[in-house]
């Protein structure tokens, strides 16, 4: 049996994954099912505890949905971590159109809750998934701040998948 076309379609699928960490160790997302909050959301079934729960499968149960501006998603990681960057997985991740992606939007961290420290900040995202590496630093709360929600201004509609902290 020639297994060749399993192997093409499994470096296929995985390519982008493995350009995005060659050489890098595996990395556990800290933020997986870990308590969120965020601003308002859209409807009932896209509470902020939806960007933290690893799935991308529906999209109307899977994400955060926000139609507050700013929109804002912070995460409690549970103890104080060694953070070395962030996915933030955005509209076309979960299957929904690219002109829904996030387009301006902030990461910051924080030790206790209250005084926070920006780390990322992208004001052109087009991406489905933005990577967002850091220089390595201790905290355990995670703030997402969103002032773009989509590519066209008009959208008032932050959606956000996951975040993955790592």
């Amino acid at each position: 049996m020639n297994r060749w076309p399993i192997v093409w379609v499994v470096l296929a699928v995985s390519w982008p994954t493995a350009l995005a960490y060659a050489g890098e160790p595996a990395r556990a997302n800290l933020a997986l099912h870990r308590p969120a909050t965020g601003s308002a959301i859209c409807k009932p079934g896209e509470e902020a505890e939806k960007a933290v729960n690893g799935l991308l499968a529906s999209k109307t149960h899977d994400k955060f949905c926000s139609l507050q501006r700013p929109a804002w998603l912070r995460i409690d990681l549970q103890a104080e971590r060694e953070l070395r960057g962030f996915t933030v997985k955005h509209a076309q991740a979960g299957g929904e159109a690219a002109a829904m992606n996030t387009r301006a939007f902030a990461l910051s961290v924080s030790s206790d809750g209250a005084s926070w420290r920006q780390v990322a900040k992208a004001g052109d995202n087009v991406d489905g998934v933005s990577v967002h590496r850091i220089a390595p630093t201790r905290a355990r709360y995670v703030r997402l701040d969103v002032s773009q929600p989509a590519q066209d201004p008009a959208d008032p509609a932050t959606r956000i998948y996951e975040v993955e902290a790592w």
